[in-house]
């Protein structure tokens, strides 16, 4: 990665072996290298600056390590954490480093930029952090079994909480709102923006009791057989005005989507090309273009929902195949479901 020859030259690193705490509220010119196994780093409010290169605090190949109450602000990344396992971070602020509204994420590639990254790491914490006005807020790559709460990642350029092959992790009671782009199509437009992305089979995951407000997406799952994810659990969460979708989940397999409400999103939900799908319980009110919009569905079960104001729409395209789904129980108020064509 580019960024860590830039972190090496901007300034000698703090580099930390043991146990650590900052006096309150200082601020230092400087990045850290934390190079230890089972230390603790607490910044108490510290803040360290950055000129707009390198990394604000790095950690590679360590384990046991926890890091609170900093903030990394002017870097390209604000924290980078590379392998590991049972990790904390914890009340940090990584808010205000790397952002270019121009950045091509349609191809939902990592971005080697931003609030906080972590790459190849299993069984650790982050909570409570906030990382604001990145190009992306917390990205999350090959890792497992993580859990991420009560985390707030808004008005970043792209994503607000990425993972990418993350699996058997937990997303709760996050706050991600206007995290949204600009493109081609116009002023945030979406374009591949979310409050929270799951792509490269980020499997197995639960994505629970989030708040995600004016995203491009509030929840994207990819848009490609290559970049799908499957056996998610989506649940209870609260998304509206959605640029694009309150939920899209193109090509995916085995998805749980429950008790959730979905307001005045351009599409509630896109599920083009899914199968066995199970949307259970939720309500989809005020979508400008349809509640639901599901080309060539297979074997998809809608039961218990409350769609107002906006058509479901499943259908055969482009000569594919639309068989096997199951609609019961479900309220459906000046709008309709629509099914001409599915088998």
């Amino acid at each position: 990665m580019k960024l860590l020859a830039l972190f090496l030259v901007i300034a000698l690193p703090w580099r930390i072996t043991t146990h650590m705490s900052l006096p309150p509220n200082g601020e230092y010119q400087r990045p850290v290298v934390i190079d230890a196994d089972h230390v603790t780093l607490d910044c108490k409010g510290s803040s360290l600056v950055g000129d707009g290169f390198g990394v604000g605090i790095l950690i590679q190949h360590h384990q046991d390590v926890t890091v609170r109450n900093c903030r990394a602000r002017g870097f390209d990344v604000g924290m980078y954490v590379v392998s590991g396992n049972h990790f904390v971070f914890e009340g940090n602020d990584f808010s205000g480093n790397y952002v270019d509204d121009n950045y091509a994420i349609e191809d939902l590639k990592p971005i080697p930029h931003g609030g906080l990254v972590l790459n190849g790491i299993q069984d650790s914490l982050i909570q409570e952090n906030v990382s604001n006005g990145n190009v992306a807020g917390i990205q999350i790559l090959n890792s497992s079994g993580i859990r991420v709460l009560r985390n707030t990642t808004s008005q970043n350029r792209g994503w607000g909480i990425y993972l990418y092959g993350t699996t058997a992790s937990s997303v709760y009671t996050n706050t991600a709102e206007y995290d949204n782009r600009s493109c081609w199509s116009g002023r945030d437009s979406g374009c591949g923006a979310a409050g929270i992305a799951l792509t490269q089979h980020s499997d197995r995951n639960s994505i629970s009791w989030n708040i995600l407000n004016n995203d491009g997406d509030g929840i994207y799952q990819g848009n490609t057989p290559a970049s799908i994810s499957d056996d998610n659990e989506i649940s209870y969460n609260k998304i509206s005005n959605s640029v694009a979708n309150g939920i899209e989940a193109t090509f995916s397999s085995h998805n749980y989507v429950h008790h959730n409400s979905f307001d005045d999103d351009n599409y509630g939900g896109w599920f083009g090309y899914a199968q066995y799908l199970r949307f259970e319980y939720n309500t989809v009110r005020g979508s400008r273009t349809k509640s639901i919009q599901a080309d060539n569905a297979q074997f998809t079960r809608y039961v218990g929902n409350r769609f107002e104001g906006a058509d479901v729409l499943l259908q055969p395209w482009l000569g594919g195949t639309c068989k096997g789904n199951i609609f019961s129980g479900n309220t459906v108020l000046n709008s309709q479901i629509v099914t001409t064509g599915c088998q």
